[in-house]
């Protein structure tokens, strides 16, 4: 799988999803700074994997 697709799915992701898994994520940690943090590092992990593994079914889960 290229880069281009992976990185691609990713800001698809983040551009339909973000504000949403960052309420999921502040509202269980009550942090938005450590949410947002999470989601940034989620984000870089998947531009490491998915261009190796392939893009989930459902990349924002």
């Amino acid at each position: 799988m290229s880069d281009t697709f992976a990185a691609s799915a990713a800001e698809h992701a983040a551009r339909v999803s973000y504000g949403k898994l960052l309420a999921v994520l502040a509202r269980r940690s009550g942090d938005i700074a450590a949410a947002e943090d999470a989601l940034a590092e989620a984000f870089a992990r998947a531009l490491d994997v998915w261009p190796r593994e392939g893009v989930p079914n459902r990349p924002e889960a």
